[in-house]
């Protein structure tokens, strides 16, 4: 790791901050590994496996929001009695020695009562996660100085998202490999302990690094003023607003990309595992600059460009047909350069916007609140794929000639994908309302992105003046 002019620093009585640092990224790391196998495809094919329905696969999309209302309990939690350190290891330690009991599903010869105990496993691990990770930004926000926190942060960041990329590409060769020599229930199992095991491996890591016991509050705050603070709060209430419509958008859809993957595109798993690892990828070495654009432009405008591009990905995915898919990593490109700053646009705003006492609970607040459109999005569209799962429109029916993108069949994923890409522009008519008191905005962000494509793409030449013009 690199070495900071400021290693000096002692920290916590005593406790190396450099030590600290290196400890911390290589927990981080762990921990990565058992985020990654545990969500994305990895958690698809397991539902999968144990014979989830549509709207049991929207269920799953919609835990991680479902159970936002643990970040406020776990800020509760650490505002009551000062506990971090204890708070963070329990609950991450419990949440991932959870996930070792999903195998035992497999000895359940009733689909139903299999997903049920699934889905209950996932939904008290996550809960217990999120409360954990409440406690643990507090803890590290006081463990490492403010001198080296950007960078340090930075630097976990990046570590972790080539963690993502090496997880994600060799997991889904062991998928596709231990999938047919030994049998998917196996290979998942398999799959599960070691996601496990380096969840319990970055828990020991945590429990290493110092405790800085926090003095908790005389009077713990009546959960009618955690509510009423941010909802009195016109440009926290107007971002609000908006994450929760957007939150809608994209939640429709949101767990249908990998079932379309893998059943009606017939992709591999180690395919897909390349495909998710171009975003991070991007993201290590668009994260500082996305970061430089947030901090001159208005943070409205990088969601605005960033969200229309996100915008046109679900009528991209209308493209692909089985045997030519091509066009995925069109949209893996597209989405790697617009989620990176779209997602720092959307972590920086509430900040920005929330007081400095009492930030946790704002925070929390927010999260839940635009969660719920999530969630309800995610269940709609898991209703709505399993009502209409036998729906489609071919090329000729009863006769007549459908000439849709070419001849492809119109399946119900097609017909959702459009729905979201529709929620999506409504949701970003609402960014307008939101105030910024930079100067930079929209059409100033368009020209300093076109100079740079420009200058990538003609090998130097000057951005044309009068483009530079009309954008001054």
């Amino acid at each position: 790791m690199k070495t900071y002019r400021h290693s000096t620093y002692r920290g916590y009585r005593g406790f190396p901050t450099r030590l600290l640092m290196r400890l911390s990224s290589v927990e981080g790391g762990f921990s990565q590994v058992h985020i990654i196998l545990t969500g994305g495809i990895f958690l698809t094919a397991l539902a999968l496996s144990f014979g989830a329905q549509p709207w049991h696969l929207g269920f799953l999309a919609a835990v991680p929001h479902l159970t936002q209302i643990f970040q406020l309990i776990g800020a509760y939690l650490v505002e009551a009695t000062g506990r971090r350190k204890l708070i963070a290891v329990l609950g991450f330690g419990i949440s991932r020695l959870l996930w070792l009991g999903i195998p035992l599903i497999y000895l359940i010869h009733n689909p139903h009562a299999a997903i049920a105990w699934m889905l209950a496993i996932i939904i008290t691990a996550s809960s217990l996660g999120l409360m954990a990770g409440n406690a643990w930004t507090t803890w590290m926000a006081d463990l490492i100085p403010e001198s080296l926190r950007g960078r340090y942060f930075g630097f976990r960041h990046g570590a972790m998202a080539v963690v993502t990329i090496a997880v994600s590409v060799s997991g889904g060769i062991w998928l596709d490999w231990g999938g047919k020599s030994l049998g998917e229930p196996t290979a998942l199992t398999l799959i599960l302990a070691v996601a496990s095991l380096s969840g319990l491996i970055s828990v020991g890591l945590l429990g290493r690094q110092p405790d800085i016991p926090r003095p908790a509050e005389r009077k713990a705050p009546r959960f009618r003023d955690i509510v009423a603070s941010p909802a009195r709060n016109r440009e926290f209430r107007r971002a609000l607003q908006f994450f929760l419509v957007w939150n809608v958008a994209i939640g429709f859809t949101a767990a249908f990309y990998n079932v379309h993957l893998i059943r009606e595109l017939g992709v591999s798993f180690i395919t897909i595992g390349l495909f998710q690892s171009i975003n991070p990828l991007l993201g290590i070495f668009l994260f500082k600059r996305w970061g430089r654009i947030i901090d001159r432009f208005q943070i409205r405008s990088v969601l605005l460009v960033s969200g229309l591009v996100i915008t046109t990905l679900p009528l991209i995915w209308l493209l692909p047909v089985r045997g030519h898919i091509g066009w995925i990593w069109l949209i893996a490109v597209m989405s790697g350069l617009s989620w990176t700053g779209f997602n720092l646009s959307a972590y920086t705003y509430p900040m920005r916007h929330s007081p400095r006492i009492g930030r946790s609970y704002y925070l929390a607040f927010f999260y839940i609140i635009s969660g719920l459109g999530f969630v309800v999005s995610a269940l709609a569209g898991g209703i709505f794929a399993q009502t209409l799962a036998n729906w489609s429109v071919s090329p000729a029916i009863g006769g007549v000639s459908w000439q849709i993108l070419g001849g492809r069949t119109f399946m119900v994923h097609h017909a959702m994908f459009v729905i979201s890409a529709t929620l999506r522009i409504l949701a970003l008519t609402l960014l307008f309302r939101l105030r910024d008191v930079k100067p930079e905005g929209t059409i100033a962000l368009v020209s300093h992105i076109g100079s740079h494509v420009w200058r990538a793409a003609s090998w130097g030449l000057p951005f044309p003046r009068w483009i530079r013009r009309r954008s001054g």
